[in-house]
């Protein structure tokens, strides 16, 4: 068992427990903290699937990755502009 699952193991025994109104941001906090700790989303979504919330809450995530992408993109095609 790795450690990913035994916090989605913790989180499914809490979320019942936890308000319907505060699950989407004890959800965004929990995959906040799993990001910061260097986890990917594809790992969290894998050992989450089925959770809702957890899965709303890694749009962000999707959305910001495409988005950094995208700017990493932009700023390449800088640089080469500024060699010239």
């Amino acid at each position: 068992m790795t450690n990913l699952d035994t916090i989605a193991e913790v989180w499914e025994a809490l979320r019942m427990h936890i308000d319907l109104n505060e699950r989407k941001e004890a959800a965004e906090t929990l995959v906040n903290y799993l990001m910061e700790n260097n986890y990917e989303a594809s790992e969290i979504k894998e050992e989450f699937r089925g959770d809702k919330d957890i899965a709303k809450a890694l749009l962000f995530y999707d959305d910001q990755s495409l988005h950094d992408e995208e700017e990493d993109e932009y700023d390449d095609d800088y640089d080469d502009y500024e060699r010239y």
